[in-house]
């Protein structure tokens, strides 16, 4: 393992220790929001919706990038913890990395029986979408999937894009 000294590239760097994936599974009726545990657990963050037909709204781009900041700085503590003994002196861990253009992948998954899901934004989130994909028709049917990329776009905004 090699010392990083100071200046910890995975600390700065907030991709370097974010989980790699998350699996979250709940039972959503028509109204619910996906919180953003669920939306920003890991760098592929999955979603297994089952339930009744109606609107899920995303939680708001501030709680999400607050996730992403607990999530992180949560695995920067238990990695220096881990490796305390090999990797010599740790900056503490403070404040929030710079989060700008961080992304991840959100896939959501629908097994319920209805056809008319759809995916509302919570504030400071916007949806997008490429080519000739809906940004907010979900697929619901046995296993259907949307995956969208899902971006930081400012201190308090993120845009979603659907690309499957």
């Amino acid at each position: 393992m090699t010392n990083y000294g100071v200046f910890r590239d995975d600390f700065y760097n907030a991709a370097c220790v974010y989980t790699e994936g998350q699996f979250t599974t709940a039972a959503f009726t028509g109204g619910s929001t996906l919180v953003a545990a669920a939306i920003a657990g890991g760098r592929d963050a999955f979603v297994a919706l089952a339930g009744a037909s109606g609107t899920f709204t995303t939680d708001t781009a501030v709680n999400i990038i607050a996730q992403l900041n607990s999530a992180i700085q949560a695995a920067y503590k238990a990695n220096v913890g881990g490796f305390s003994s090999s990797l010599g002196a740790q900056p503490a861990v403070s404040g929030t990395p710079n989060f700008f253009n961080f992304t991840w992948i959100l896939d959501i998954n629908c097994s319920g029986t209805s056809t008319a899901a759809t995916l509302a934004p919570g504030t400071g989130v916007t949806l997008a979408a490429i080519g000739a994909l809906s940004s907010t028709a979900l697929p619901f049917g046995a296993a259907q999937n949307a995956r969208y990329v899902c971006q930081v776009t400012g201190p308090v905004s993120i845009t979603m894009t659907r690309v499957q």
